[in-house]
């Protein structure tokens, strides 16, 4: 049986109804009424290549389509388009999805997408994702709608976690490049000050020596670390622990780092996602049947792929799917771009697939910024390197929101 039919957690997986359309979870769309079309972009066969979103994508649009009924009855159809990080590759995805009827663009991976928002506005093409790589994207306020936080709220939202845990004194150890010091200043500092909490950031140099940066790091006498270092994330942790640290250290997402460390050397150290992860070691009762779907439908691509990647995807094709059945209701055989981009702009729901908590796009999470949704769900790997969420999860950060 489908896991989509039910679970015994006995919830009923997201995507399956919504406010103006119920669709019971087992149907599938009907292949003689005409498809609705969404178009896809994503990074893959550049310098950096995610084909795993794309996968996960394709996932939930199949699921969409044999298990929630696809668009209102409608089946819906991807317009997949590649990206190489230029602006040219996402012109040129913009102009195919306009020139194929797509009625919403869906983001994937895109570090060229600020490009598209001319094309996109000239058709009135809404963007959906779930999560903003890019200014542009991330400001484009009525024509983007990202479901996640932003990365305003992720700032944040560290500190928040890290004071719940007893931190006082948070080292904020960010790549020195513009936008850290602007996040620093106009994010950071303003939220760490409304939270009582003492920060001093370090600006570090892409592929640090870290015996240096953990020197002069610890030579202030934190008792927390907020760290966002990127791919540096594996030489970081360690060095900090060697160099005597045994605080709580934020590594961000990068969960990639955990099977290579020891237990001793993961102690306190936090992960963040935007969802609920399979390899949680507990997930919620309600988000039980959204994770039981997607294995499922990833269960025949290639093992050693990245799981949250195609989550990523899966999750967007599931938001995407949501918000045109709710948009388009007894009228989704006419639905256009046009009508999509104005039902965006207030389109709201209880809860999200993988998460606990729901959206709002007709007002900001963090104000300037695209995001309709809000939560960071933090993580800890224990003796046995399985992760498991914190209590109280996801963050709240409404006490630090501008």
């Amino acid at each position: 049986m489908s896991a989509a039919c039910g679970s015994s957690s006995g919830g009923t997986p997201v995507g399956s109804g919504g406010s103006s359309a119920s669709m019971s979870p087992g149907n599938a769309a009907d292949s003689s009424k005409s498809p609705i079309m969404v178009g896809f972009h994503n990074l893959e066969g550049g310098a950096v290549s995610l084909p795993e979103v794309r996968n996960g994508w394709d996932a939930g649009v199949k699921y969409v389509n044999e298990q929630l009924g696809g668009i209102n009855g409608h089946p819906l159809k991807s317009i997949n388009c590649k990206t190489d990080a230029t602006p040219e590759s996402s012109v040129n995805c913009a102009n195919q999805f306009v020139e194929q009827k797509a009625v919403l663009s869906a983001q994937g991976a895109d570090f060229g997408a600020d490009a598209m928002l001319p094309v996109l506005r000239s058709a009135k093409l809404a963007e959906i994702g779930a999560f903003p790589l890019t200014p542009g994207m991330n400001a484009a306020v009525g024509d983007a709608f990202f479901m996640q936080g932003s990365a305003e709220e992720g700032y944040a939202a560290n500190l928040i976690q890290l004071k719940k845990l007893g931190g006082t004194k948070v080292a904020v150890v960010m790549v020195d490049a513009p936008t850290s010091h602007q996040s620093y200043d106009q994010i950071i500092a303003p939220a760490g000050t409304k939270l009582g909490l003492t920060t001093k950031v370090f600006y570090v140099p892409a592929q640090s020596d870290w015996s240096v940066q953990t020197a002069t790091v610890l030579a202030w006498g934190p008792d927390a670390l907020a760290t966002y270092v990127a791919g540096d994330a594996l030489a970081a942790v360690p060095a900090f622990r060697s160099a005597g640290f045994t605080g709580y250290i934020s590594a961000g997402a990068n969960i990639e780092i955990i099977p290579t460390l020891d237990s001793a050397t993961l102690d306190k150290v936090l992960f963040n996602a935007p969802f609920y992860l399979p390899e949680f070691t507990s997930i919620p009762a309600a988000v039980q049947p959204d994770i039981d779907a997607f294995t499922e439908y990833t269960s025949g691509l290639p093992a050693g792929g990245s799981v949250t990647q195609r989550q990523t995807g899966f999750y967007t094709a599931l938001m995407a799917a949501q918000a045109l059945r709710d948009i388009g209701g007894d009228r989704t055989d006419t639905l256009t771009p046009e009508a999509v981009h104005t039902g965006m702009a207030t389109w709201k729901g209880a809860r999200e697939p993988f998460r606990t908590n729901g959206w709002d796009c007709a007002k900001p999470t963090w104000p300037g910024t695209t995001a309709c949704g809000s939560g960071n769900v933090y993580a800890a790997a224990g003796a046995d390197k399985k992760l498991a969420p914190l209590p109280d999860q996801p963050v709240d950060i409404s006490s630090v929101r501008p």
